[in-house]
């Protein structure tokens, strides 16, 4: 399936009514050479309104790491996926950490460590090498709402507005804050290509996985038949539901929006 040997991008596969992913990952050069031997920290803050959220989990995963220049390189458990780390748009970096959570949720990866927000919302990580982290937090209900904290990417260290290397970061987790859902919802999917003129390289069909709470629920196939996309009613309002594709075709990687 490649054509002269590069890669090209799968399209996004577009899974309605799920939250979008915010990013902190950079690529970009700073002043000086990043120390990978150097100790990092992150800070992750989760809260609405001024008001920390105590209790909520949060698990961190380390995806890859990296170079002084710089360049990540995907680690293991991360390695087999079908996707790329370099060289992104910040679009793609949103869609890329989205595409990570699924993958790291079906297969069971295990985080490197985990932390619960204290009193004022905010869950510490320290000690940490240099490298591409993941960060995926739990749900939390309060006074009849539920806030969904999105993935997100952190380099660390990260650049900082003065263009140098800042190895103790702070975010703010962004959320979906909703009504406590009750009854269905509805999901769709759509694979969309992205490989100009190679379309005739594509593969008839493609496999994707329904997850819910990160347990595969349903696989469906998409081809032209029926026109590459897939919607499933009467989903469990309660509960997280995302996609992977499954067995991405050679010489594609794969972005889930």
């Amino acid at each position: 399936m490649k054509a002269n040997k590069r890669w090209r991008h799968a399209a996004a596969l577009l899974l309605a009514l799920l939250v979008c992913v915010s990013v902190t990952a950079v690529t970009a050069f700073a002043h000086g050479e990043i120390d990978t031997a150097r100790s990092s920290s992150l800070s992750v803050y989760f809260g609405h309104a001024g008001g920390g959220f105590p209790g909520a989990e949060f698990s961190i995963y380390r995806v890859a790491s990296v170079s002084q220049s710089g360049r990540f390189t995907l680690e293991a458990g991360f390695s087999g996926y079908p996707v790329n780390v370099n060289g992104l748009s910040s679009s793609e970096w949103r869609a890329l950490a989205q595409t990570l959570a699924a993958y790291a949720a079906r297969d069971g990866l295990s985080p490197a460590y985990e932390s619960e927000t204290n009193a004022a919302g905010y869950a510490g990580f320290y000690g940490l090498e240099p490298g591409l982290y993941l960060v995926t937090g739990e749900r939390y209900t309060s006074e009849g709402y539920v806030y969904t904290p999105e993935s997100i990417l952190v380099s660390l260290p990260s650049l900082t507005g003065d263009d140098e290397w800042d190895y103790d970061v702070s975010v703010s987790c962004k959320y979906d804050r909703d009504p406590v859902p009750t009854g269905t919802v509805s999901r769709r999917v759509e694979k969309v290509w992205n490989d100009g003129a190679n379309r005739y390289s594509r593969p008839e069909n493609v496999t994707v996985q329904l997850l819910k709470n990160g347990a595969l629920a349903d696989t469906v196939v998409l081809s032209d038949a029926n026109g590459w996309e897939y919607a499933w009613n009467g989903l469990d309002a309660g509960a997280v539901w995302q996609v992977v594709e499954y067995d991405v075709p050679d010489g594609y990687t794969v972005s889930i929006e």
